[in-house]
């Protein structure tokens, strides 16, 4: 199985931000006050039903826990060494709840803490820890994930996504409160996420079926290295390195799912490594697809053309293919990027002779939308 590798260095421009307010866990009358945990949440969801834009910013939707390691600037011994926070779910409309095992109380000797978060935590996660009271802002991660467990897809029956057991890799940056405070932990997505959604045109009378739509010859696999570049608000690959083979995301039907006017479902939802999808003209018909070939997307779909003497329909079988950055509006000479943090949406409508695209870039700030049309 391919295996990305995640290295995880801390950063001054990913600071997230520390906020004075009640503590979720229960602190006996006589104790000092205990280190709790709130307000943590998902920059951007990756896990959307039938729309690419139903963000939730509940870190809840997504993982009921997170491992938390921590450090004072008058010990080398940490206050937390991957400590499970669970969270729950408060009375409030989207509150949260964070409880953790064994509280932990600040220390009115130490004038600083350093935190590190990382989440499900029911992944084995290795934390390099500092190493001496200088270097508590110089902790690393290194561990490995499998990006194929986070594909998104159900090959059986309608085209509706399913979650399966997948690893969503996130990141909490250092925080550094004044004794007393709680820990805001701000989990931010480092990896690129990749949307795939089909319907069927508009007074097509004809039924259609999507028997495969999938982007091959795309790497699956890399390694980040956050000390090697700033965060990028905008967006940015810059952290990444591609390694080893290119891979596959794939949704497959055997009998062929039912596409259905004016309703939009995903086929394929997936993470995928930061990266840059170059431009390529390749022929409609796959003649010259090698395994050299840029990422490109493969449609196999049918469109009914009678019946069998069952009364059962019949179809026409289309197999086409098309160079990803293109169908994404990239010309020739450009890449398309997938950044960190970024969405890549990719609407397909089949009609009796096309195929239309509808292809929207989500970043942290802005949404650009570019529209085109192939055969």
């Amino acid at each position: 199985m391919k295996k990305s590798y995640l290295m995880m260095a801390a950063a001054a421009t990913m600071l997230a931000a520390c906020t004075q307010t009640d503590f979720v866990n229960e602190v006996p009358a006589e104790a000092p006050k205990a280190i709790a945990f709130e307000n943590g949440f998902v920059n951007k969801t990756t896990r959307s039903e039938n729309s690419s834009s139903n963000y939730t910013l509940r870190f809840y939707d997504h993982h009921q826990n997170f491992k938390v390691w921590g450090y004072k600037n008058v010990s080398t011994t940490p206050v937390f060494d991957g400590k499970v926070v669970n969270v729950t779910l408060g009375e409030g409309a989207g509150s949260e709840i964070y409880r953790y095992d064994g509280l932990v109380y600040w220390d009115e000797s130490a004038s600083s803490y350093q935190f590190y978060a990382a989440a499900p935590a029911g992944h084995a996660w290795e934390f390099n820890a500092p190493t001496s009271l200088d270097d508590q802002d110089k902790g690393s991660f290194a561990t490995e994930i499998s990006l194929q467990n986070v594909s998104i897809h159900n090959d059986q029956g309608s085209h509706m996504t399913a979650l399966g057991d997948a690893q969503d890799l996130l990141i909490a940056a250092p925080c550094q409160p004044t004794i007393g405070e709680t820990v805001g932990l701000e989990f931010i997505h480092i990896l690129s996420r990749l949307n795939i959604v089909i319907s069927k045109k508009s007074g097509m009378a004809e039924e259609v079926r999507s028997y495969e739509v999938s982007v091959r010859n795309i790497q699956k696999e890399g390694s980040f290295n956050e000390a090697s570049e700033a965060a990028n608000p905008a967006g940015s690959y810059a952290r990444w390195t591609t390694t080893g083979a290119d891979g596959m995301y794939q949704a497959t039907n055997a009998t062929g799912a039912l596409v259905q006017e004016g309703v939009e479902r995903h086929v394929v939802q997936t993470l995928v490594v930061p990266q840059a999808v170059a431009y390529e003209e390749i022929a409609l018909n796959g003649s010259d697809i090698n395994a050299d070939s840029e990422p490109y997307l493969y449609v196999k779909y049918g469109v009914a053309n009678g019946k069998d003497g069952e009364g059962n329909p019949t179809f026409e079988i289309f197999e086409k293919y098309y160079n990803l950055a293109q169908i994404f509006g990239v010309t020739e000479g450009q890449t398309l990027p997938f950044n960190e943090g970024w969405e890549n949406t990719l609407t397909l409508t089949i009609g009796p002779a096309t195929i239309d695209f509808k292809a929207s870039v989500a970043t942290w700030a802005t949404q650009v939308q570019k529209q085109n049309s192939l055969n």
